[in-house]
């Protein structure tokens, strides 16, 4: 997305209507495409008022036929838009100096990609004194991310999607509070929820961001989607069985149940299919992620 395009999006984000905004993972997108014949896009995505997609997440989403047919015929429920990362530039209002400590933030839970940036982007100097923010973008995208080649010649870029819709949340939260009611991350990678976790940890303690307004930042991971589409009755109760051991393994949720005495306790573990399934019978649990 660029120029009108990006002008578009903006005056759309701002037009003050509380808005429901949804950004896709690629992880989450393939476990939509098995799920089709059972829970229609339609569905899940009717809701959203927007569907957005970092062009680093599409890029991976285009590996796959099945992922990117998924993708446009999101369009028949909602907007789907795909951003340029060049483009988060424009949606801060060229706050390059916000943006880059929102990137910094963003890359807390991995060490080596905080010393990176403070070396070879940063250089020692005052944030002001940064090199334009689509040369450093560039150096970091092509320098600082782990990479590795995949079997259909692309290179990967390790952990570029987690940390660009990570940075896109947050853009949305601050900027556009007042016209985003709702920003939902649909994904099942743990690092994209411990990127946004740790991010949100900096940011609260942050002199530039801790008095602003903003939008708080939810996810809905594969199994949260099972739990509500077994609520909504979009999952016959005589075939979940079948339909967890057909699209579910065993995975780590966190999650909260409350107690006999209205107290909540807090989980983090590692949950089999069979232990799963007694949960979806339990209303007093609510997932996390």
């Amino acid at each position: 997305m660029k120029g009108e395009g990006i002008k578009e999006l903006k005056k759309y984000l701002s037009i003050g209507k509380p808005l429901k905004v949804c950004i896709l993972d690629n992880n989450s997108v393939e476990f939509l495409t098995w799920v089709r014949k059972n829970v229609s896009p339609e569905k899940i995505f009717s809701q959203y008022d927007m569907i957005l997609i970092p062009k680093w997440v599409w890029v991976e989403v285009c590996d796959s036929d099945n992922r990117k047919s998924y993708i446009n015929d999101l369009k028949h429920y909602s907007k789907v838009q795909i951003i340029d990362e060049v483009d988060y530039l424009t949606l801060v209002d060229y706050k390059e100096a916000e943006l880059y400590y929102l990137f910094l933030y963003c890359c807390y839970n991995v060490s080596r990609l905080v010393s990176f940036i403070k070396k070879n982007i940063l250089k020692n100097r005052p944030v002001e004194d940064l090199d334009p923010y689509e040369e450093w973008l560039n150096i970091f995208y092509e320098e600082g991310l782990d990479q590795r080649k995949l079997s259909n010649g692309r290179i990967q870029k390790k952990n570029a999607g987690e940390i660009s819709i990570a940075v896109l949340s947050y853009i949305l939260s601050y900027y556009y509070s007042g016209s985003i009611d709702t920003i939902t991350i649909f994904s099942s990678d743990r690092d994209t929820y411990e990127f946004v976790s740790k991010a949100k940890e900096i940011l609260y303690k942050d002199e530039r961001f801790k008095d602003r307004s903003n939008t708080s930042i939810t996810f809905k991971s594969n199994d949260f989607l099972i739990y509500e589409w077994t609520r909504l009755g979009y999952i016959n109760e005589d075939n979940i069985d079948a339909f967890v051991d057909n699209y579910r393994q065993t995975r780590r949720i966190k999650f909260t149940r409350k107690k006999q005495d209205n107290s909540i306790e807090e989980q983090d573990k590692l949950i089999e299919n069979t232990v799963f399934l007694e949960m979806l019978k339990d209303s007093t649990i609510h997932l996390i992620f």
